[in-house]
C-alpha cells in the first residue's frame, strides 16, 4: 500500500480505528501470522460503508479478521485491508414485548463476544444459546460459521441478519435465507458479505438455570479442551456419524508433533502452539492428520479452520470475507 492510499486510509473513518503494519499473531487466539498493511477497527455503520466504497473504487483486496479464533494465518501476513468490528458494532439490545409463541427478540452486534452475549441474556432471564460461552469468539463469527456446542447450533435461534452486501449497502436477511447447515452459511468466506449484527428467539429461564448450564459447560470445556497452549479451537468437521477427534486419536496421532505444532494430548481435535509454531508447522500437521485418517478409514476431514493467505485475499467490497472466525 502506497504512502498516499495510507494517508487517504487515515484520514476516511472517523468512528473507527486505522494502523499499518500490524502484527497479526497477537489478534489470533493461535498466535500465529504475519502482518497486515492495514488494520481498520470499524466503529461504525457509516464508516463500514465508507470504508468499502473506498476499497471498491481503490481495488484493494479486504478480509474481516473477527476475533482471531478457528483462523490460521500466513508467516507472510495479509496485503491489503484486515478489518475487525470493534465499539459501536458491539451493542446488545432485548425487545421489551415478548412475541406471540412467548419468545422475546434480541438483537447484538457482530462484535461482541459471544461470552458476553451470554452474560447479557442470563441477566433477562433468556435462555437456549448458553453453549456458546464454550465457543470463543464473537457473534459475527458465531452467525457465518453456524458456531455450536453441547448439541446448540446458533442458527436454531436466529431470525434475521444484518448484513453489509457489496451493490446493496446494508440490510436485514430473514435467517431462513441464508441456507444454515453444520458449521456453515452463505454468510461464511470470501461472499462479498460482511455481518453486522444478528437478531435472535430466546425463551424465558430462570437466571439460576442458565447459571448452572453456563458453569456446566466450562466445567466441561475445562476438562476436555487445552488451555495450557494458544489453540484455535476445532480444527475440523465431524464427519457424519463420527468425531474427527476419535479418528485422529485411533490414528495414533495424539500428541504429534510438527514442528512446534502438536496435536493436543487432551482433545484430539485441537492443535496446540507450544511455543513459535509457524503456520507452515500447523499445515504440515494438517496434512499428515488428514493423510493418516483418509489411509486407515477411508475418511477425508474437512476443515472446520479457516487459513488466510496473501494470495487469497479478494478485491473490494464485492469479495469482503463474512467474518473469518467466531
Amino acid at each position: 500500500m502506497t504512502p498516499a492510499l495510507r494517508q487517504r486510509l487515515s484520514e476516511l473513518l472517523p468512528d473507527s480505528r486505522v494502523r499499518f503494519d500490524v502484527p497479526l499473531r497477537p489478534l489470533t487466539t493461535l498466535r500465529i501470522g504475519g502482518p497486515a498493511d492495514a488494520l481498520v477497527e470499524l466503529g461504525s455503520e457509516a464508516d463500514v460503508l465508507a470504508l468499502f466504497a473506498w476499497l471498491e473504487r481503490e481495488g484493494l483486496p479486504v478480509f474481516v479478521l473477527g476475533k482471531g479464533s478457528n483462523l490460521l494465518v500466513a508467516d507472510a501476513g495479509v496485503r491489503g485491508v484486515v478489518v475487525r468490528l470493534g465499539r459501536g458494532l458491539d451493542g446488545f439490545n432485548a425487545a421489551s414485548a415478548a412475541e406471540p409463541d412467548g419468545t422475546r427478540l434480541v438483537t447484538a452486534g457482530a462484535a461482541l463476544a459471544n461470552g458476553m452475549f451470554v452474560s447479557r441474556c442470563e441477566a433477562l432471564g433468556l435462555g437456549g444459546m448458553e453453549f456458546l460461552i464454550a465457543v470463543p469468539g464473537s457473534i459475527g463469527g458465531a452467525i457465518a460459521m453456524n458456531a455450536g456446542a453441547h448439541q446448540g447450533e446458533t442458527a436454531d435461534f436466529l431470525d434475521s441478519v444484518r448484513i453489509y452486501e457489496g451493490g446493496a449497502g446494508i440490510h436485514d436477511v430473514p435467517a431462513h435465507k441464508l441456507r444454515f447447515a453444520y458449521r456453515h452459511s452463505a454468510l461464511r468466506g470470501q461472499d462479498g458479505r460482511l455481518v453486522l449484527a444478528g437478531r435472535f428467539q430466546l425463551r424465558p429461564a430462570e437466571p439460576a438455570a442458565i447459571r448452572a448450564q453456563v458453569a456446566s459447560f466450562q466445567t466441561y470445556r475445562r476438562n476436555t479442551q487445552p488451555r495450557d497452549f494458544p489453540n484455535c479451537g476445532s480444527v475440523f468437521k465431524n464427519p457424519p456419524g463420527d468425531f474427527a477427534a476419535r479418528l485422529i486419536e485411533a490414528a495414533g496421532l495424539k500428541g504429534h508433533h510438527h514442528g512446534a505444532a502438536q496435536v493436543s494430548e487432551k482433545h484430539a481435535n485441537f492443535i496446540v502452539n507450544r511455543g513459535g509454531a509457524t503456520a507452515a508447522d500447523v499445515l504440515g500437521l494438517i496434512d499428515l492428520v488428514r493423510a493418516r485418517v483418509a489411509a486407515e478409514y477411508g475418511i477425508t476431514l474437512e476443515l472446520e479452520l479457516q487459513q488466510l493467505r496473501p494470495h487469497d485475499m479478494p478485491h473490494g467490497a464485492n469479495a469482503t470475507a463474512a467474518a473469518a472466525t467466531p
